[in-house]
């Protein structure tokens, strides 16, 4: 590390997930570049606001404009921003909330739930190179990541013979059950660490224990063992240990991937292997299988509940399906094959290769010509059975499930057309991650990573089909109620869940891009270059910071294929003017955003938001100045302006004091709901909705020492 110096961090994304981290009702992307970790929250932005080019300062009263509850309950309820009926217009952007560097190569990302987290969310769970894994929380007091645990496997004695291969050679993967029991870890050649989690007796469902089938009910032992300080069922994680896959089954010689299965009592993991060596120059078919085996946590043993054989030797990773579809989708470089819960295989052939690459029974689309090397699939909608399949040129394409009564009878692809943003993401991505209900996250090495978003047109005729589908769901639901699964896995998907899959006609999508995280990786090549001459004057005003300037810059190229780009790197923040205006006994300002105070009608029983959290984005916030002036007779005074559509305008009619004093500093507080002026001999309160002025003895408003 002292050997050179980073000019600037990583920007490549490699992994993502959405995970409430930062709390239980938030919705965070975490980002992981290399060896930084970012952590993004989302908000929904107006695309129709104006930014203005032309500023001026005037006088306005402290009116409607500003705050208003009939105004704003109307623009809510039912006004121009709709925001309850329609979010057309809105765009979504990522607001980076914090970053951490980390000290080694991330290569996986996964989400646990565990017991009584600081912050009352989940916990992120990050595996690194060389089979490490770490237990992080956020704790909102020290506004940081806290680290819950630290697993090493990097002992001598699990590495197998001498002639195995080391931990940097071997591809190792992270994968976690969706239900937070467990995660698992693929390490060196054959060894799976197995982490359990949450395996408390408390967690047991006691209102379905049968004391004549089931024994005694158990006891809780208040008397619980202490490991420096705190019991074990405080602790949000069990003691790992290490399976080796041939004790799992003789045949897992040669594992490719693993993935966690939804809608399993237990923990349930498929994995997709072999016995030999792949060797395309020996003429080697179809020799991949299927196994998928459920998890005893308690004692260390696994049970094999499936096994499909005689798979392509192509397939190369697991997807598992939510419900209602269920079961695991095995991508392979020419074909996509689905197996369901009872084994029941479905594929199509997605290129003119596949015939002379396997004999497995296929649905022919070979005429689509797709090479699914280095693809990345992500679940569009879980319920419509929709996934999103990226290919490695940045194409996208639908994947749609056919419904045979109760059983998946096949699958087909569609590719989305140019004209309905079919080409917006212009290369391969490693990772997507499902940010909202129409947006979605990926990631990318090779170009800017992104958010992307769809909308859907859909015929009359389909709504039609889809309100008689939901008409009858409640006798579906009935007749789902009475069907016994006391087995150790779920049976499949309902009825009702299927019929409702069947009458959902997917419209046509038309894909957007929302937002962008700029990337200067891979660097192609660099050289020194001098900046380009200044922009002209247009007429929205755009002029140079001359005073920001440097003399040199340096001029990298940048992505692969039709993501490549020149980048442009300086020293130096060059910012551009887009207005101005004379503001001579001005000697200091602060610019601020605060939140809307919300209406009575809206809010709950103890004052909470009752329209949900769309309420808080920054379309519902006033923005505010407060500018410190000294005029020519040295009187010192402060102003507070709004900025509207006319620029910005000085309040008037508020407890705001223009004659108190100089401001030294102002700023907000509690999430943009308190503003704090900070003079010379005393500090200030105000509400953002009334500008009211705290009292002296409640604290908030004190003379300085």
């Amino acid at each position: 590390m002292q050997c050179y110096t980073e000019l600037t961090p990583p920007t490549a994304v490699t992994h993502a997930i959405t995970i409430p981290l930062l709390g239980p009702k938030t919705v965070n992307l975490v980002v992981a570049k290399s060896s930084l970790l970012q952590i993004f929250v989302t908000r929904t932005v107006s695309t129709d606001t104006d930014d203005g080019a032309n500023f001026k300062v005037a006088s306005v009263p402290y009116d409607a404009r500003i705050n208003d509850d009939e105004t704003l309950e109307a623009a809510v309820l039912g006004g121009e921003n709709q925001l309850l009926r329609s979010d057309r217009g809105n765009t979504t952007k990522l607001v980076l909330a914090a970053e951490f560097p980390l000290f080694g190569t991330v290569t996986g990302l996964a989400r646990i739930k565990t017991r009584n987290s600081k912050s009352g969310g989940e916990a992120l769970l990050i595996s690194f190179k060389d089979a490490r894994l770490s237990l992080v929380e956020w704790d909102p007091e020290r506004h940081d990541l806290a680290t819950i645990s630290l697993h090493y496997y990097e002992q001598d004695e699990l590495q197998g013979s001498p002639w195995a291969p080391s931990l940097s050679d071997c591809v190792n993967f992270l994968a976690a059950d969706p239900g937070s029991r467990c995660a698992a870890l693929k390490f060196g050649a054959r060894n799976l660490a197995i982490l359990p989690f949450g395996q408390a007796d408390e967690d047991i469902d006691m209102a379905d224990w049968d004391e004549e089938l089931d024994g005694p009910r158990p006891v809780k032992d208040l008397s619980a063992a202490a490991v420096n300080g705190a019991s074990i069922e405080e602790t949000p994680y069990a003691p790992s240990f290490v399976l080796r896959l041939s004790n799992l089954d003789a045949t897992l010689l040669h594992p490719v991937h693993l993935a966690f299965l939804h809608e399993y009592r237990e923990p349930t993991f498929g994995i997709l292997s072999s016995k030999l060596q792949a060797s395309t120059s020996l003429g080697r078919r179809d020799h991949l299988s299927y196994m998928v085996f459920t998890l005893d946590l308690q004692q260390k043993a696994s049970t094999t509940i499936l096994s499909v054989s005689g798979l392509p030797s192509d397939l190369f990773r697991i997807v598992p399906i939510p419900a209602p579809v269920g079961g695991a989708l095995l991508v392979g470089s020419n074909e996509l094959i689905h197996i369901d819960q009872s084994g029941r295989a479905n594929g199509v052939a997605v290129n003119p290769f596949t015939k002379q690459c396997t004999s497995f029974n296929l649905a022919d689309q070979s005429a689509l010509g797709l090479r699914l090397e280095s693809c990345t699939i992500g679940v569009l909608s879980a319920e419509n059975g929709e996934l999103l399949l990226v290919l490695r040129d940045g194409r996208l394409a639908v994947v749609t499930f056919r419904v045979d009564g109760r059983t998946i009878g096949g699958l087909s692809i569609r590719i989305i057309q140019e004209a309905n943003g079919g080409s917006v993401i212009p290369s391969g991505i490693t990772s997507i991650a499902k940010t909202g209900r129409n947006t979605v996250f990926v990631g990318s090495q090779d170009g800017d990573s992104m958010i992307v978003g769809w909308t859907r047109k859909q015929s009359q005729a389909a709504r039609r089909k889809s309100r008689a589908a939901d008409s009858s769901t409640d006798f579906e639901l009935d007749e789902e109620d009475s069907v016994d699964e006391d087995d150790i896995y779920a049976t499949g998907p309902s009825v009702g869940q299927l019929s409702d899959l069947a009458n959902a006609k997917g419209g046509e999508l038309t894909f957007r891009v929302h937002d962008k995280l700029l990337s200067i990786a891979p660097i192609r090549d660099m050289t020194y270059s001098r900046p380009p001459p200044p922009p002209s004057v247009g007429s929205q005003g755009v002029k140079p910071a001359e005073a920001l300037r440097s003399e040199l810059q340096l001029s990298c190229a940048v992505g692969r294929g039709k993501a490549a780009s020149l980048a442009l790197i300086n020293r130096e923040i060059s910012p551009r003017t887009i207005g101005e205006f004379e503001f001579p006994e001005a000697r200091g300002l602060w610019t601020m955003c605060v939140a809307k105070p919300l209406p009575k009608s809206l809010q709950g029983e103890k004052g909470e938001n009752a329209v949900g959290n769309d309420f808080a984005s920054p379309v519902h916030h006033d923005k505010f100045m407060i500018v410190a002036k000294q005029d020519i007779d040295s009187f010192e005074a402060s102003d507070v302006y709004a900025l509207t559509a006319a620029g910005f305008e000085t309040l008037t009619g508020t407890e705001f004091e223009p004659a108190a004093g100089f401001t030294v500093e102002a700023g907000t507080m509690g999430r943009d709901t308190r503003i704090i002026q900070v003079l010379k001999s005393e500090i200030r309160c105000y509400d953002g909705g009334e500008f009211s002025r705290s009292n002296s003895d409640s604290g908030f408003a004190s003379p300085l020492t």
